[in-house]
This record gives structure tokens, sequence and C-alpha cells, in this order.
């Protein structure tokens, strides 16, 4: 898809403006004063540890969990991690909600944006994780009005069955990921480990976390791409966030926007 498709989100964003938590842990003052950016697309509320006037702020020392309380309560439309650890907000998450966090990340690069995955070093570990990432996936892009073109990577070429047991195992578990998305009607191809030729798809799956994660920080702190948050694949909208982050503008917004669509 290309950038239209998140100026549409950001049009959405500021017309729902829907009521998104955001967390905050020991946060510089540059990064609270950021916050009233982010609040151009959604009703802020902080929850952490400090606050920034004119925010709606709830005081915690687990925001990590009260974040998540007031995403399952209702209280608050959607959710941002914000630079909460990402380990315990995460356990609190799977905890909460009795799910296994899988994440898609949101990435523009001139012009061009895809969903990716998986960037936790422990997702993706097996074939049924990565499927469920292109199956739930292909929800999201669809409600974005996307019809997605999805790109399942592995450890080789294709021609390079037989080099190696590792590099087989990684073939054939990518080519299974493949054809049972396009049995569930998705176009998805197995591209082995040609990551230059997925240019122009919707949705690359990487072969696992560890290499997704080393891809996605790449993309991001030395190819200058933007994130714009890893909405979580569950019912409630809940968006990850790089602590790196300068502001956050992105997910907040993706946050605001997937709230909206939701409720369609």
């Amino acid at each position: 898809m290309d950038s239209s498709h998140i100026s549409r989100l950001e049009v959405q964003a500021r017309k729902s403006r829907a009521r998104v938590g955001i967390g905050l842990w020991k946060a510089d003052a540059t990064l609270l004063k950021s916050l009233h950016e982010a609040a151009e697309f959604a009703e802020l509320v902080v929850v952490g540890d400090a606050c920034e006037s004119g925010l709606e702020c709830v005081h915690s020392e687990q925001p990590w969990n009260d974040l998540v309380h007031l995403l399952a309560e209702g209280k608050i439309d959607g959710a941002v991690r914000g630079n909460l650890p990402a380990g315990r907000t995460m356990r609190a998450l799977a905890r909460q909600f009795d799910i296994k966090v899988r994440r898609l990340a949101l990435i523009e690069l001139s012009g061009w944006a895809f969903l990716f995955g998986p960037v936790g070093i422990d997702e993706g570990e097996t074939i049924s994780d990565r499927l469920g990432l292109v199956l739930e996936g292909t929800k999201y892009l669809r409600r974005m009005g996307v019809s997605p073109k999805v790109s399942v990577l592995s450890g080789g070429r294709l021609e390079d069955l037989g080099r190696s047991e590792r590099v087989d195992r990684s073939l054939a578990g990518a080519e299974f990921i493949a054809a049972r998305a396009r049995d569930a009607g998705i176009e998805a191809k197995h591209k082995g480990i040609l990551i230059e030729s997925c240019r122009g798809d919707d949705m690359i799956i990487a072969p696992d976390g560890v290499s997704g994660n080393l891809v996605f920080r790449t993309l991001l702190l030395l190819c200058g791409a933007n994130s714009l948050g890893a909405p979580v694949l569950m019912d409630k909208v809940f968006v990850d966030s790089s602590r790196a982050r300068g502001n956050f503008n992105g997910p907040v917004m993706l946050a605001s926007a997937m709230a909206e669509m939701t409720k369609d």
C-alpha cells in the first residue's frame, strides 16, 4: 500500500479523537511535552509516574498493569505502550486478556507502507505463529480497505534446498505458510531470502522473531524508515511502540484510527 493509506488513517484519527491511554515511565521533560502533538489525534490519558500539564493523568507505580486494566475495563478506547518496559507490559497484556501476544509493525518507507513481523525476539517461533500473523494481519489490512499481497520469507533461495537442514526446514515452513494463506483466499507468495523482491507488498513475514527484529531495527535505525507502531493482534486496540522514539505521534494516531475501525 502507498502512503495515501497512512494519510487516510490520520484523517480518521483526527475525526474520531478516541480516548487513548499511553504509558510513561521515567520520561524526560522533552518526551512529556511531545505528548501535546500526539493529542492532536486522540483524547490522551497518561498512565505513569509523571504527567504533563493540560493532559488527563492516572498516577501509577506499575503503569504496565494499570494501562492494561483501563483497556480491559473499557475506560479507554485504545492503548499505546509508550516508553514502558516491553517485557512487563506484554506479560501484563497476555495475563489480562489470556492471549499469546503477536504484533505486526506498520512501517513507512519512501512512500511505501507495509505490515512487518514478527518483531519480538520471542515471537514467530512456530509455523502456526507466523501463519496466525498472516491471517490476523490480513483482517486488519482489509479493514483499511487494502486487498493485501503477502510475502513470506525464509532462510535461503528456493534452489538452496539440500544445502543445510536448518535452511531446508525454513524453506518448507515458509512454503507451508504461503500455501495455507492462499487456501484462505489471501494472495501470498514464498520469496525465500529475497527480501528485496518484497518491495510494494502489503505484508512481509520474517522467518522468526530474531531475524524480524534485526530487519526492523535496520530499517528504522539505519535506513530512516518510520514506524507507526506495532498493533497487537487482539480484539482490543493496543499499539506497541519503541522506547527509543522521540515522540509517540504515530502510535497514538494509529491507536485512535484503529479504535474507530473496531467500532465499525
